[in-house]
């Protein structure tokens, strides 16, 4: 099936050049069924790294994926993928264009030094004649063929042709692209030794598997327990289950994430459904960036005091010196408890007392 990876440009020629392998911390490499939501998340990480958001195409079997990596290892829900374990550079069907295509000899030589796991003085010159005719003929190729993709297996044959001595005795996995040699060994960086998972993991798997609401519920809050580096995305897989309670159980969980995409999170700020409108807004007020203070206000103006309440846990995010009428809204709210955490936020800070007292009313 046609899936997509978002990611960075930098990232993008890596994969170009290895495959998918997780971005540490994280154990898993995540895609989705829409592109959009892959643009989303790619954004977002380009943001961070001030890098270009790039777009991936892949085709996979998810089936063949399950039958060799295991079951519990492809775990598909809501549009989103998420795979723990290494992903072929083979299921691309697009490259993020030519701007991660190495055509000059330096670059080639770079990318055939990674696959050899040979360090620059050691491996292949950009000076040597094999490289200089590898360069001139991916150049002519993007030229002649310019909506084209040089594929990785391609460019891999033509390099031995062109570099015999380098490739002798060299096996290279066409799945992974990683280099082996016989008799002789590479050399190979040795990766740290992973810590074990921790116990409540896979219980968490086994409850956003199951058929009971509050089962998937209970696996969101515990891997916000575990503080997991995907809780996003984790989340994402769930605002469209058929239980409300999950939905707002994923958006609530949001809320511990370091980063979201708001994109994902707007439209069920327009639910019907109070609980999830709540979560909704509470989120995008959270991690609205620039637009956080109108998310705020739409919150603290609902009619409903869930969503007013909601939304009014999260204030701490907010500068009561610079969103000094979203503050205000709280103050007066018919709640006591919007109320008191507002006066709570704003003392010291040149707020007049409040001047309406509510009396027994409560909330709405």
């Amino acid at each position: 099936m046609i899936l997509y990876h978002g990611t960075t440009l930098l990232r993008a020629e890596r994969i170009c050049r290895e495959g998918f392998l997780p971005r540490k911390p994280s154990r898993r490499v995540w895609f989705a069924e829409t592109r959009g939501y892959a643009l989303g998340r790619a954004r977002t990480q380009a943001r961070r790294a001030r890098d270009r958001a790039v777009v991936l195409t892949c085709n996979l079997d998810l089936e063949q994926m399950r039958k060799r990596l295991g079951k519990r290892n492809v775990f598909r829900r809501g549009g989103v993928i998420a795979i723990d374990g290494r992903v072929p550079v083979s299921v691309l069907r697009s490259h993020p264009g030519y701007a991660d295509q190495p055509r000059a000899p330096e670059e080639l030589a770079r990318w055939i030094n990674d696959i050899l796991g040979l360090k620059p003085h050691k491996g292949v010159s950009g000076r040597h004649p094999g490289v200089d005719r590898l360069s001139r003929w991916v150049v002519n190729r993007m030229t002649s063929r310019p909506n084209s993709t040089i594929r990785t297996r391609e460019l891999l044959g033509m390099a031995r042709h062109w570099l015999p001595e380098f490739f002798k005795g060299v096996e290279i996995d066409p799945e992974t692209l990683h280099a082996r040699r016989r008799p002789l060994t590479i050399e190979v960086k040795a990766e740290p030794s992973e810590v074990p998972p921790d116990p409540r993991e896979e219980e968490a798997l086994d409850c956003l598997a199951s058929e009971k609401p509050e089962r998937r519920a209970r696996g969101l809050r515990l891997l916000a327990e575990l503080e997991d580096p995907d809780l996003f995305d984790w989340c994402a897989m769930f605002l469209a289950d058929d239980s409300m309670e999950v939905v707002a159980a994923g958006l609530r969980t949001m809320l511990s994430c370091e980063e979201a995409d708001p994109e994902v999170i707007t439209p069920l700020a327009e639910s019907a459904e109070k609980r999830v409108r709540a979560a909704a807004t509470a989120a995008l007020a959270k991690h609205g960036g620039k637009d956080a203070g109108g998310w705020f206000e739409r919150g603290l103006k609902d009619p409903e005091a869930c969503v007013r309440r909601e939304t009014a846990a999260v204030l701490d995010v907010l500068d009561p010196g610079e969103h000094r009428e979203v503050f205000e809204l709280a103050l007066y709210d018919p709640n006591p408890d919007i109320r008191r955490r507002a006066r709570k936020l704003t003392a010291g800070r040149g707020y007049e007392r409040e001047s309406v007292r509510w009396g027994g009313a409560g909330g709405v």
